[in-house]
Parts: structure tokens; C-alpha cells; sequence
């Protein structure tokens, strides 16, 4: 367990690497969005940024300064939002994406599960032929595509159906109706809820086709043990069987996988985010790309990437708790 730590904290120090000399190697020059183009603007306050910012320094010495930085959380100031630190704004927009992304990723294991579970319990039945091609259908489907028509879908009456429901498409919450600085109360939390509803199902659904393929095929192979057979061989129901022999026993690949798709579900959040309107952690990237905003854009890989490289660990300890018989080198 020591050594696969000692691989974490590596393979973390080699994301912060490999993120800080691609970003910097990214054309174009942050300087030339920063300053206004105005030829009244006075040059002192263009040197002052210069300064600021360590533009003036050595890759190397800036490559340190960011290192210093990463481990101290002292990670300074937005490049277009000059007053704002990235701290706070990358605080502010990750309790949306983490709603976002709790909400789709609850979802997706509870109905992915319990679909994967009932496919290998009624195996070569209608449902398991049905929701096996079904998973199958949205396991290969682009999720930006899948928004898109989502959005067309609920932005009004579908084929003149009048009955049809009418979801927002885009924000995180109703701005026209609840104007202002944001505050939590029970309608503004409704309309929140009311606004999650078409990116969570986006997210949902595209993770929830993997989860339902993998617990059906983990399923059908513990069905085959031995044990499986001698529990049956005892008189206990079907239900028993699966609950207290089947599912603990097919559990292990469930929790690598869950462990793997994180890297998916950030990735599919930054396609949503964009494609919604939703303002968290994948908006917020893709923006930074576009104003050439470093300071915001290293820090969030960075971020993700730890995220990943964590959970893959959490996993492999859950793993040990579940089986004993795994070993981690």
C-alpha cells in the first residue's frame, strides 16, 4: 500500500508537469487580451502586469513559482478578472459541477445497477435483450449530440403536443424571475432543480449504458460458480441467491469501474456545461482556453487530474475491503 501512495503522489507530481509546460506552450499571448486596446492606456500599468504575472520571468523560474504555488493553494489572480483569485472562482463554480455531476453519478449507479442486475437475473429474457441493446444504443452516442436533442426536444411542444413538458435549456437557475445576487430560499432552489434536470439526465444516461453492460456481464460470470449452485442446491430463493452470494461477489468490477469513469463524467460534464449554458468547472475551462486565462486553466487540470489519480486509489482500498484476496502492488 506504501508504494502504490508513493505512486500517487508521483503520478500527480507528473500531471502538475506535464499540465504546466503544455499550457505554456499554448500559441498566442495572455498579455494581448489583457491590455486594453486603447492608445490612451498608460504602459506603466502593462509593466505592472508584466510583473505581476512573472511574464518577465524564466520558464524555469516560473515553472517553480507554479509548483510553490500548487502546494501553498496560493494560486493568484484570474488574467481577465484581475480582482478575482482562482481559488474563489474555481470554489465558486465547483459546487455546480459537483452538483451537476453527484446528481448524474447517484442516478447512474442506482438505475445502472439495479438494470445491469435484473438483465443477468432474467438473462436471455425480453428485458435483458431489450436494455442490453438499449445500453448499447447510448453507450456509443456522443454526449454532446445526445444535449443537443434533448434541448430541441424540451424547448417547446414536441409535434404539437401540447401535454408535452417544457424544461429549461440553459443556466443554472431562473436569473429573469429571481434577479440579482444569488440567494438559497425554496424557490430559487426549485428553479436550481428545475434547471438540473435536462444536463443531469444528459450525463446520466450516457454513463448509466457502461454501468448496467458491466454489472450485467460481472453478474452472468459469478452465476456460473460453484457456490452459486450450492446456495440453489440449499433451497434459497432466486432473491437470496442474487443478494447475498451474486451481487457481493460481482461487486469488484463495479467499484473499478466507478473508480474510471470519473475521468468520463468530468469529461462528458465539460460538453454539457458548454452545450447548457451551465456555469461550473467545464464552462469555466473552456472559456479560460479561449481568453488565454493560464492561471485558471492550470489549476483546474491539475485538479482533475488529482481527482482521477484519488479515486483509482480509494478504489483500489475498497477493493481490499470487499476481497480480500486482491492484492495491490
Amino acid at each position: 500500500m506504501a508504494k502504490r501512495l508513493v505512486n500517487v503522489v508521483l503520478t500527480i507530481f507528473g500531471i502538475m508537469t506535464i499540465n504546466f509546460f503544455l499550457i505554456n506552450l499554448m500559441p498566442g499571448d495572455p498579455l494581448l487580451n489583457m491590455v486594453p486596446r486603447d492608445p490612451k492606456f498608460d504602459d506603466s500599468l502593462k509593466w505592472d502586469m508584466v510583473e505581476k504575472f512573472h511574464f518577465n520571468a524564466s520558464l524555469p523560474e516560473r515553472y517553480v513559482i507554479y509548483l510553490k504555488n500548487t502546494v501553498t493553494l496560493d494560486w493568484g489572480s484570474s488574467y481577465m478578472q484581475k480582482e478575482s483569485l482562482v481559488l474563489d472562482i474555481i470554489i465558486n463554480d465547483m459546487r455546480w459541477t459537483l452538483l451537476l455531476v453527484g446528481t448524474s453519478t447517484v442516478f447512474t449507479l442506482l438505475i445502472g445497477m439495479g438494470m445491469g442486475a435484473y438483465a443477468a437475473y432474467r438473462r436471455g429474457g425480453a428485458f435483458d435483450l431489450s436494455s442490453t441493446g438499449v445500453s448499447l444504443f447510448f453507450y456509443g452516442m456522443p454526449i454532446f449530440w445526445f444535449a443537443i436533442i434533448l434541448q430541441i426536444a424540451f424547448s417547446a411542444p414536441t409535434f404539437g403536443m401540447e401535454w408535452w413538458p417544457q424544461l429549461p435549456t440553459g443556466g443554472y437557475y431562473d436569473v429573469v424571475r429571481y434577479p440579482g445576487a444569488f440567494q438559497w430560499n425554496l424557490s430559487v432552489v426549485l428553479s436550481v432543480l428545475e434547471h438540473l434536470i435536462l444536463p443531469s439526465l444528459t450525463l446520466s444516461i450516457g454513463s448509466l449504458a457502461g454501468v448496467s453492460l458491466v454489472m450485467r456481464s460481472s453478474l452472468i460470470d459469478v452465476m456460473t460458480e460453484d457456490y452459486i449452485t450450492t446456495a440453489r442446491a440449499k433451497g434459497l430463493t432466486d432473491y437470496q441467491v442474487l443478494r447475498h452470494h451474486a451481487l457481493p461477489n460481482g461487486m469488484p468490477p463495479m467499484v473499478a469501474l466507478i473508480a474510471m469513469s470519473i475521468a468520463f463524467v468530468i469529461g462528458g460534464a465539460y460538453q454539457v456545461e458548454l452545450i447548457f449554458n451551465y456555469p461550473g468547472i467545464g464552462y469555466r475551462t473552456l472559456n479560460a482556453i479561449y481568453d488565454l486565462d493560464m492561471p485558471i486553466l492550470q489549476f483546474i487540470i491539475v485538479i482533475g487530474g488529482a481527482a482521477v489519480v484519488v479515486a483509482n486509489f480509494l478504489a483500489d482500498i475498497v477493493l481490499l475491503y470487499i476481497d480480500p484476496r486482491i492484492k495491490i502492488a
